[in-house]
Order: C-alpha cells, then structure tokens, then sequence
C-alpha cells in the first residue's frame, strides 16, 4: 500500500531520479544549439547536413522508443533503464573526443538511444504512483523537460561562449555516472518480468517485434536522408530554388527505400500477432487527429531550435551577429514558458476541459509563426514571438496528450501514450531536417572583409521556413476545431 512511509519515500525518489532524466535529456539537446554555428565551420558542414547534429539524436530516441518499451516489458524495466543510460552516457564520452563529424555523429546517435528511455521511466510511473497522483507526476516530469531546456540553453551558451562546446559534454558525464548508481541502488525491481525461456518457446503473450523495429527505423532514416540530398551543396547563387527535376541519384534512392520500407512496415504490422504499432489504436479519429497536432508540435519546437542559433550569430544583414551567449538569451524566455505553463496547463484543463485550451494553443502557435514570417525586426520581437508560439506549444502538448489518455482504454493506455511520444519524436528530427534544406537552397553571400566572403542562409531561407511552419499550425488550428466539434455531438 502507498501509505505506508517506505513506499511513500520510495515514490518519491523514483519521481526525483526520473525528473532527473528527463532534465538532463533536454540539456544534452539545447546545450548545443549555441554552438550549432562553430559546429558547420568546424567540419565544414552544408546547412542541410548540420542538421543532423540534432536529428541523428532524435532519430535514434524515435527508432528505439517502442523498441526500449517492448524490452522493458520483457526483461524488466530497471534492467533495461541501466542499460540505456549507460549507452547514452558511453556517447557522452565519445562526443568530446570527436575529431570529426562522423564521429560526432556516431555519439549523438548512441545519446538518442539513451534518450529511449522514456517510455520506460512513465511506465515505472504508472506502476509505482497511486492512480489519483498520476496527473501530478506527470506535469512534474514534463516541467523538467522544460527545465533542462533552460540549463542547456544557459550553461550552454556560457560554456560555448567562453570555452569549447566539447566541455558542454564533459560537463553533464558525473550526472549521468550518478544517475546510474542511484537507479541500481533505489529503483525497486518490478514484480512481473517475462522469463526469455518463454519467449523462446513462444509461450509468452508478449513477443517482440524486431521486424517492426527494423522497417520502421529504416523508414525513418531513409525519408530524412531524402531530405537532406535532395540539394547538392552546391553554392551557386545564381539558382537556389530546389529542382525537382534534377533530384540527385542518392536522394532518389532514400526516397525508393523509404517508400519500399514503409509499405513492408505496414503489410507486416497487420499480419504480426504482436505488433510493434497495433492498427487499432489509430481507428479513433480523436486519438488520430491529436497524434498530427503532436506530430506538429515536434516539428515546430526542434525548427526553432535548428534556426534561431543559426540566425542570431548570422553576421548583418542576414541576421543579428549575436555571439553564442547572446543567442542563448534571445531563446531562453522560449524555454522558460515552456518550464512554467507545462504544469499549469493541466491545471487549466481540469478547470474548463480538453478542446478550449487545444484551439487558444494552435491559435496561439500560428499567431507567432506568422509574426515570424512577417517581421523579424530585432532581438526583442523575436523573442516575444517565441514567447507566443510557446504558449501554444505548451496548451496544445498538454491538450492532446490529454485527448490520447482520456479516448485510450486503460489496457492500452501505455502502448497508446508511447506512439504520441513516438510521432512526437518523428516530428522532431523532421523539423531542423526541412530547416537545414531550405537553409542549404538559399544562400546568401556576405562580405566579412574586403577579400573575403562567406554564404549564410538568405532572408528567403528562414521565410519559407516559418511560413511552413504556419501552414502546419493552421492545419493544427483546424484539427482542433474538429475536436470541438466532436466533443460537442457528444454531449448532445
């Protein structure tokens, strides 16, 4: 019983080392953003392809989400967790060492994997916390998502600004060393871990699905690798529109694999006895609908991250010439909206429902990236348009994730909340993606001395990124408006 004082002590400390976790997964990600600028002249990269400084971190969270999951269900879930935060804190090691972009890569790929974790840590949730303080933990978990944006955006920017952006790695390694040591020492182990000898002889009723895993993290990758070839890194001014026609061979071959991929995914996943994605939950249109706002929220919130640092130190008259320092404070009240409306939000939804706080928050989205598009005038306005579209990401997070909880049955409650974060994540490594490639398509050179010129993206660029970006959010808008009014035939 959650009376007793042991139990109630452990609860807590299982929320403290979860909160933890989720701090410090958000920090690896904004900790970096101040640096994206010296990272592209470091390794010489293409705006297209810097792109996967953030996305081969979400990619690999993305593919190994529902596997992690499915894992934990198996082989128990504190097992699984030391498993994953060892992997991700074995890519903190490596990052600093990263003599290239390769390797770089390689390191936030194995951070991403670590970042899988999250579905194991609300399923602890759910299995340790008393139903009636579920909502709570919840609100207490998302704030320090939040949270750990504001650290990494702070220390980050100090650290990059002053010193080398490998010491922002070094600096979060003791953490997560300690992170692991207290899951060993105070996550209690689960009761129900299905034994393997059962699995093999297929008499368990769960089974993993590696050709689910397999198909769905190759689609994933092949449609952003599509995306990032479709524009050689050529810089010729003189045609910076993205030709269609001559789309380069490698593209098209992500673009034949993905396709391929995908379709082998689906035909599999409603032949397999135990999918990876079960069909079932996507037949409620509600369910369904809120997935796509949360598919947008990703998008939208990791576009901010890839363009911002990009266009604050961009020297005039392309951006702001800001240095990493000054970006970082240009974001940071972003963030901190995002760290205090997460957990008033629920609140705001038990007081006058679902559907209200959905429209102001996609209303609230497409208000600010429209403000975008229309005038980036100084430092000041952007921030307040930032300001603006987190309000909404904030409302319309909480609002949809709320729908998916409140229309899912309680037996699949947990797969149901594990694809939202998984589409979540999707639209999260899509979003810097399409940014890097309109960034790569129109390029801008600018003088920074009388023999010397370099490329920056245009003013062009960062339109045709924001105005994407508002066109979802409209589609987000009347999502939600179709959410109104099926909760309104409802109570009729």
């Amino acid at each position: 019983m959650f009376n007793k004082k042991s139990n109630h002590h452990s609860i807590w400390m299982t929320l403290a080392i979860l909160s933890s976790i989720a701090t410090i997964s958000m920090y690896t990600e904004t900790m970096l953003l101040p640096a994206l600028p010296q990272l592209i002249d470091e390794f010489n990269l293409s705006y297209n392809t810097s792109s996967w400084i953030l996305s081969a971190y979400l990619v690999a969270g993305a593919v190994m989400t529902p596997v992690s999951g499915k894992l934990s269900d198996i082989y128990g879930k504190k097992k699984i967790m030391i498993i994953l935060i060892s992997i991700y804190t074995i890519g903190l090691v490596i990052s600093p060492l990263s003599s290239n972009f390769l390797m770089l890569l390689i390191s936030r790929t194995l951070q991403g994997i670590g970042i899988s974790v999250f579905p194991v840590t609300f399923g602890l949730v759910r299995e340790h916390f008393p139903r009636e303080k579920l909502a709570i933990s919840q609100g207490i978990i998302s704030s320090m998502f939040a949270g750990g944006s504001v650290l990494g955006l702070a220390i980050g920017g100090s650290i990059v600004q002053y010193y080398d952006w490998r010491l922002t790695f070094i600096s979060i390694i003791p953490i997560a060393i300690c992170l692991i040591i207290i899951i060993m020492r105070f996550i209690p182990t689960e009761k129900r871990v299905i034994l393997i000898s059962k699995i093999r002889n297929n008499e368990s009723d769960e089974k993993f699905d590696l050709r689910g895993s397999i198909l769905l993290g190759v689609s994933i990758i092949t449609f952003l690798l599509f995306i990032t070839f479709l524009k050689t890194d050529s810089l010729d001014t003189n045609d910076t529109r993205l030709n269609f026609i001559n789309i380069p061979l490698t593209s098209l071959f992500c673009l034949t694999v993905f396709i391929s991929s995908f379709i082998a995914f689906l035909f599999f996943e409603r032949k397999t006895r135990f999918p990876l994605i079960s069909s079932r939950l996507f037949l409620d249109r509600r369910i369904l609908a809120s997935n796509i706002i949360l598919l947008i929220v990703g998008m939208s919130m990791f576009t901010i991250f890839q363009t911002l640092p990009i266009l604050a130190q961009s020297p005039n008259p392309v951006g702001f010439n800001n240095n990493a320092l000054q970006m970082s404070l240009v974001q940071l009240p972003f963030a901190l909206v995002l760290l205090i409306l997460g957990p008033l939000a629920g609140f705001m939804i038990t007081k006058i429902g679902q559907t209200t706080p959905l429209v102001i928050g996609t209303f609230s989205m497409s208000l600010g990236f429209s403000l975008l598009l229309l005038g980036r005038f100084n430092e000041f306005y952007i921030s307040v348009y930032l300001v603006t579209i987190s309000i909404g990401l904030s409302l319309t997070n909480v609002s949809s994730t709320n729908v998916v909880m409140v229309r899912s049955s309680f037996e699949q409650i947990g797969i149901s909340l594990g694809i939202s974060n998984l589409l979540r994540i999707i639209g999260s490594s899509i979003g810097p993606t399409i940014a890097g490639l309109f960034m790569q398509t129109h390029l801008l050179p600018v003088n920074l001395s009388k023999n010397q010129h370099q490329y920056f993206p245009s003013a062009a660029a960062y339109d045709l990124i924001f105005g994407t970006m508002l066109l979802l959010s409209l589609l987000a808008l009347s999502i939600s408006f179709f959410l109104v009014k099926k909760q309104k035939s409802e109570q009729r």
